[in-house]
């Protein structure tokens, strides 16, 4: 695909390519909608291309709280029941009164099990929410504890969908997300797409730091036993995103394939119309998205210390991650990627790197979502003097 860069949003471009001038080798995907309209689909570097595809991580669990929102649209989940109204299974281990919304904003405290669990389990999602329902919470419920399910989140969600509909999440996510949108991003990936996929690139330093695998984090990540792959366990998030196993299965926590384009697009027909994209309305209404993106919990991390709030599996704008608006939902990933709505600025955003970019005082996603949202403001106000 081409670059697309309208007059208003070309310093978006500018500071792009501005990041790219500081690092040898930086490769990165930014894409942005406004009021329906691609205004910017613009890439740096040589590894990504604008319609290259690559792994997104966690930006994954975004895509599967779309999902789960349009299951709320129907009727079919109320975030304030009881999970075991869906899953009885789930009440086990003192866990009965824990809702829907706790459990997908993070609360419910299985991040994972202590010493991980056998690579057969690890990724098959419903053996491993078998393991999950069995579990008590590592930590007090009913206090208002945040801390990131890293790898569970997805399998929550999974079984919450097949609970509910008989089906897979990324069979519902296809049928009513992408295929009607016709946008390149899969949870799932077609193997017929791999000459598409560039790889995630490791990291420039790996952390020295050590790592507990018996700590919170440590859980969450399932650091002790690797993940699961036909050629044998691998214990690197870039290693994991880059087989090609992994991309055909999907995880909804972390295996979604995209590029920046195909984010921002299904961003803002979920609250809008989008002409190019087919969408004469967003495929949520209104009440619809205020609800699942209402915030649910707020506060620093138990497995991270960092300060975090979510939605109804969506994470929300802090002042550590300002990204967007109090109306803004989406999620970030661990190559430092971005994605997400912002209704107040009617603005859908996609931001991909070619590989995590370490410790920065403002991710450069977060930076350009902000440069985005004064360039919208700017365009406002310029409007209404003419």
């Amino acid at each position: 695909m081409d670059s697309v860069i309208s007059e208003d949003f070309a310093p978006l471009a500018q500071a792009l390519e501005a990041r790219a001038a500081e690092e040898e080798d930086y490769s990165a995907q930014l894409a942005v909608y406004h009021r329906g309209e691609l205004v910017l689909s613009h890439s740096v570097g040589e590894h990504l291309a604008t319609d290259s595809l690559t792994c997104v991580f966690s930006c994954t669990k975004g895509l599967s709280a779309l999902v789960i929102a349009l299951l709320v649209q129907d009727g079919l989940i109320d975030p304030n029941a009881p999970m075991v109204t869906y899953w009885p299974e789930f009440g086990a281990g003192g866990k009965s009164a824990l809702t829907v919304g706790e459990v997908l904003s993070h609360q419910a405290g299985v991040l994972g099990v202590p010493g991980g669990v056998p690579s057969q389990i690890l990724l098959n999602s419903a053996e491993y929410a078998k393991v999950l329902a069995s579990m008590p919470s590592i930590w007090p419920l009913g206090q208002n504890i945040v801390g990131y399910h890293a790898i569970t989140m997805g399998v929550l969600m999974e079984e919450l969908v097949r609970r509910v509909t008989g089906k897979e999440l990324q069979e519902v996510f296809e049928e009513r997300i992408r295929k009607p949108l016709g946008v390149d991003v899969y949870i799932g990936q077609d193997p017929a797409l791999e000459p598409c996929y560039r790889d995630v690139l490791p990291v420039r330093e790996e952390s020295t730091e050590f790592f507990d695998p018996f700590s919170p984090g440590g859980l969450a990540v399932n650091s002790a036993s690797g993940f699961a792959l036909a050629d044998g366990p691998v214990y690197s998030w870039h290693e994991l995103a880059n087989a090609a196993q992994v991309r055909e299965l999907g995880p909804a926590s972390m295996g979604g394939v995209a590029n920046a384009q195909g984010l921002a697009g299904i961003y803002a027909a979920s609250f809008g119309a989008v002409p190019a994209l087919g969408a004469t309305g967003g495929f949520l209404s209104e009440d619809t998205w205020s609800q699942v993106s209402t915030e649910l919990v707020y506060g620093h991390d138990r497995t991270n210390g960092l300060l975090q709030a979510f939605a109804l599996g969506f994470m929300k704008a802090t002042s550590r991650n300002n990204y967007g608006s109090i109306f803004a939902y989406g999620h970030d990933g661990a190559n430092s990627s971005l994605a997400f709505a912002d209704p107040a600025y009617q603005l859908g955003f996609g931001f991909i790197p070619s590989r995590n970019e370490g410790v920065r005082e403002t991710a450069t996603g977060v930076q350009l979502s902000q440069l985005a949202r004064q360039l919208i403001l700017a365009k406002n106000a310029k409007a209404k003097t003419n």
